[in-house]
């Protein structure tokens, strides 16, 4: 069973990104000195370097590059409505999509939890024959997800990066972002292809 996976990140991220080729985990960034557009909680950033991970490669969860089961994830909520580390709202902010056999393909380090990976009591899971315990067409993609907040935050994480490669689809709000990130990957030799989505926003 292949499921699809989304990332979000700020646009001013796309650069380093394509010099790079591909996505690195917070810990791996840091240790690489590089900088980032923040748009998430920095605090739970921080927990995240530190709460372990006991399948795949083991370390901590900081170690993973980390995606939704859906667009308009519980994060870009939140980041529409403005965060103490993060106030410029959503507009600027992209879906990177994949899939996770795509990323599974160049990446055997994967596992995913059944709520939000930061929980105490999320379960970590590297059987991917478990996919389908995931209710993901009757609650991780709706709409008003009030009422099973953190089933919605599930997560598919992926070892210390994910190549640039494996991503598809780049989902934006407007069409001048659109036209924004196109001209940003003029000289990349992979374009994934850029969709206007704006129910995908808040």
């Amino acid at each position: 069973m292949t499921v699809k996976v989304s990332h979000i990140t700020h646009i001013e991220n796309i650069a380093s990104i394509l010099e790079h080729g591909c996505l690195w985990s917070d810990a791996k960034r840091i240790e690489l000195g590089l900088i980032n557009q923040n748009i998430g909680y920095s605090h739970i950033k921080e927990r995240r370097l530190h709460r372990p991970v006991y399948v795949a490669s083991g370390g901590t969860i900081g170690q993973y590059v980390p995606f939704n089961f859906c667009p308009r994830s519980v994060m870009l909520f939140v980041i529409h409505k403005g965060h103490d580390d993060y106030s410029d709202g959503q507009e600027r902010v992209l879906h990177l999509i994949s899939d996770t056999d795509s990323i599974r393909l160049s990446n055997d380090s994967c596992f995913f939890t059944d709520i939000h990976a930061d929980l105490n009591y999320a379960e970590q899971i590297d059987d991917f024959e478990r996919l389908t315990e995931l209710n993901i067409d009757r609650i991780i993609i709706e709409r008003y997800w009030q009422d099973f907040k953190e089933e919605k935050q599930a997560e598919f994480l992926a070892f210390e990066s994910v190549g640039w490669q494996s991503i598809k689809k780049i989902g934006v709000k407007t069409q001048a972002i659109a036209d924004e990130v196109t001209a940003l990957m003029q000289s990349s030799a992979h374009k994934p292809q850029v969709v206007v989505k704006p129910g995908w926003y808040y």
